[in-house]
């Protein structure tokens, strides 16, 4: 398993045009391999994380079929993201 963090700064002019973006991932198709992703905010930074099954899931969202929740809502509103891919070494559930 892999996650992948994204994030822009966003001001309060583009806040809304972002969450209709994630409004419109949210009841729209998922990309093959998606487990979970969260939109979270700090300030006037915005973050998509996603966790993927594999990191060629992952690498098919943003290269091939252009669907990874990050770019999807970022690029739909003119923003561009930092984004970074941490590979999972080590985790904690409760069950």
């Amino acid at each position: 398993m892999i996650y992948s963090i994204a994030h822009a700064d966003v001001g309060d002019a583009a806040h809304a045009n972002v969450l209709g973006a994630w409004s419109d991932l949210v009841v729209g198709d998922r990309p093959t391999g998606l487990v979970d992703s969260f939109l979270l905010r700090s300030g006037d930074t915005l973050q998509i994380i996603a966790a993927w099954n594999t990191r060629e899931d992952h690498d098919r969202a943003v290269h091939e079929d252009g669907t990874h929740p990050a770019y999807a809502v970022f690029e739909a509103v003119g923003l561009d993201c930092t984004h970074t891919v941490y590979d999972v070494v080590g985790s904690i559930h409760q069950h």
